[in-house]
């Protein structure tokens, strides 16, 4: 019985749940918190929502971990879940670490007469993940991250936004600079070559709130 309890937990984990496919900040009303929540009107979602807030303020996990997100897909009958770690450098928990979370919630939704055909499936926020405006930027400050911003920074007279791939050089309580990430598309075209003087120089400060999205990279 154990072992199938474990192929369960993995499922819960595995499925076909891609965070940054399924979950995109646009869609959310953002609470006070900076947490990601739509319950779609359900109660099932109102209730895996108040079980899984019950589990993480548990001795076990209080202070560790946060709700990135939280989505209900109606159609499909799941709750999509994604866990933030609070001192972990990516924000990412471990799989030991979402299977201890996934448990704890499963026996209390069970516990709490949770419908037998709604899945809740549970990930990290994704290596990619979006940053939750403007506080995570400070956060993740030491990551390279792709951002758009308001193409208003570099000339008033821009109507549309702009993304680039940059490292934070400063950032204070309302304002950011920018530098250019060294990383391929920052590069010559020419195999090889690093970024030339004028990349390396590059520096932006704008508001923090002319940031519009901001995503961690990896440079692949």
């Amino acid at each position: 019985d154990d072992d199938d309890d474990d192929d369960d937990d993995d499922e819960e984990l595995d499925e076909d749940f891609d965070v940054e496919e399924e979950v995109t900040m646009e869609e959310f009303d953002d609470d006070d918190s900076g947490t990601y929540i739509d319950t779609a009107g359900t109660s099932y979602g109102d209730l895996a929502l108040k079980c899984l807030q019950e589990v993480l303020d548990s001795a076990e996990f209080k202070g560790q971990y946060e709700i990135f997100s939280l989505k209900v897909n109606e159609s499909r009958r799941r709750v999509l879940v994604s866990i933030d770690k609070v001192d972990d450098k990516f924000g990412s928990p471990t799989l030991d670490e979402l299977t201890s979370i996934v448990r704890a919630h499963n026996a209390l939704l069970e516990l709490k007469g949770f419908p037998d055909d709604v899945a809740v499936e549970t990930a990290s926020p994704g290596a990619t993940r979006n940053l939750r405006l403007p506080r995570e930027l400070e956060r993740f400050s030491e990551l390279t991250m792709r951002v758009t911003y308001k193409g208003t920074v570099e000339n008033p007279d821009a109507t549309s936004d702009i993304t680039k791939v940059v490292d934070i050089d400063e950032i204070d309580d309302s304002e950011v600079v920018f530098k250019l990430a060294d990383v391929e598309e920052n590069r010559p075209t020419k195999k090889g070559q690093g970024m030339n003087k004028k990349s390396r120089e590059w520096r932006l400060r704008m508001p923090l709130d002319a940031v519009v999205r901001a995503n961690l990279f990896i440079d692949i």
